[in-house]
């Protein structure tokens, strides 16, 4: 007999969630897709916290925990396993396993113990970290072990695994999956969320798609196929304008100068890579082992320098506060915006280079105002930014981007946290 761990019925949470039912059974892998991004921030709440919800019940362990007439509050447990790791970077595999966490009480750390403990632990997974590991210097793959083993330390009831693809190479997704595997066999259940079909149908034996806030399918192994995914997503082709889609691109003079020159660079996970971009060109860098992306990153920030090789941007290495190329991370609307200042204020922020004396000139913020008025609307004159959707928080990032008008523009994974379809 199924033992249900999570249960939600006609849960709604206006604006965000409306009649969501979902169940989930101990030992099991279920997907959730987000065919758009509306309410999946809300409902991983909803599991890991019991906030107040308009309608609807939240079962844990057939016990009632949530439902519209009363809210404890209380953290269920739960542990979401995202980019941003729950682990302490300074601290040892140990002490982030054993010393952190609800229910420790020793006050003196026997190490030899801990170690000893770990090691029995990490024994049948495929991994091998040495005693005293700072988790600082774990690759990704091992961050997301020592989770996994975290979270069946702390006998967590849901594992909810967010956007896994975006810090784990594709080499450690097969791993990944081995992993999944052994602790469900453990009894663990694993809530998958991402924006892909194909990924999910990879690792789960059922799938919730999500759409503006609803549940609007439940398949089952015998319907996660391409056939049935595609009548419920969007053609992605009709959201590009098929005249530049079909645009040739154009050749560049091989005696232009290059802007950008990377020439045998070494840094971190980079070895000896070399390429250039010249004005006007758009090159796409695939990192199909997702390892080489952050440390190009630092790179372009100008906080680090080459271990060897170079770097150089119209001639000059990277530097901070240069406004010659603009930076644009993963989620950018959680690190370049600031939800307390204005639409208007977040837009001009970068553009007073370009725009001489514009914090000065009434006059002239006005006058811009008048001309972004079509994209906006409304919005444009709203004192925060705490209401927007995330569309308009991507408009307002992009938008402020090319008021700044910079030389080059360095995206990283600028679809990771928009709508896939």
């Amino acid at each position: 007999m199924k033992h249900e761990v999570f249960r939600l019925e006609q849960v709604s949470l206006p604006p965000y969630l409306f009649d969501i039912n979902l169940h989930l059974y101990k030992g099991e892998i279920v997907a959730l897709i987000g065919l758009n991004a509306l309410g999946l921030e809300q409902l991983l709440t909803i599991f890991q916290k019991n906030i107040p919800i308009h309608y609807g019940h939240v079962y844990c362990n057939d016990v009632l925990v949530n439902d519209y007439l009363s809210s404890s509050r209380k953290p269920n447990r739960v542990t979401v396993i995202q980019r941003d790791s729950n682990l302490i970077d300074n601290l040892t595999v140990e002490e982030n396993l054993f010393v952190l966490r609800k229910g420790f009480h020793g006050h003196l750390i026997n190490q030899k113990v801990l170690s000893s403990q770990m090691e029995q632990l990490l024994a049948p997974l495929p991994v091998s970290i040495r005693r005293k590991t700072l988790v600082g210097n774990l690759s990704s793959f091992e961050k997301l072990v020592i989770e996994f083993v975290k979270a069946s330390i702390l006998r967590a009831n849901l594992v909810i695994l967010h956007d896994i693809s975006n810090f784990v190479s594709e080499l450690d997704l097969a791993r990944l999956e081995v992993l999944m595997h052994y602790f469900k066999e453990q009894g663990m259940t694993f809530l998958y969320l991402c924006n892909h079909h194909q990924e999910a149908f990879r690792f789960c034996s059922r799938c919730y798609l999500m759409q503006e806030g609803r549940i609007i399918k439940h398949l089952f192994p015998y319907q996660m196929t391409n056939e049935v995914i595609i009548k419920y997503s969007n053609v992605f082709e009709q959201s590009m304008e098929r005249s530049q889609r079909q645009r040739p691109p154009e050749v560049m003079e091989d005696s232009e100068t290059p802007f950008l020159v990377c020439e045998n660079l070494w840094y971190g996970n980079v070895h000896n890579l070399s390429f250039s971009l010249r004005k006007g060109e758009t090159v796409v860098l695939l990192d199909s082992e997702n390892l080489c992306i952050g440390d190009l990153f630092t790179l372009f920030q100008g906080t680090a320098m080459p271990e060897r090789g170079k770097l150089t941007l119209a001639g000059k290495a990277p530097s901070k506060g240069d406004r010659s190329i603009s930076l644009i991370a993963p989620k950018p609307y959680e690190t370049l915006l600031f939800p307390q200042l204005s639409v208007i204020d977040n837009l001009y922020f970068t553009s007073d280079e370009k725009i001489r004396h514009i914090w000065l000139r009434p006059k002239r913020r006005r006058a811009i105002a008048k001309e972004l008025e079509p994209i906006f609307g409304k919005d444009l004159y709203k004192s925060s930014l705490y209401d927007l959707s995330q569309e308009k928080l991507h408009t307002i990032v992009y938008q402020r981007i090319l008021m700044q008008h910079p030389s080059c523009v360095c995206a990283v994974q600028p679809f990771g946290s928009v709508d896939m379809f």
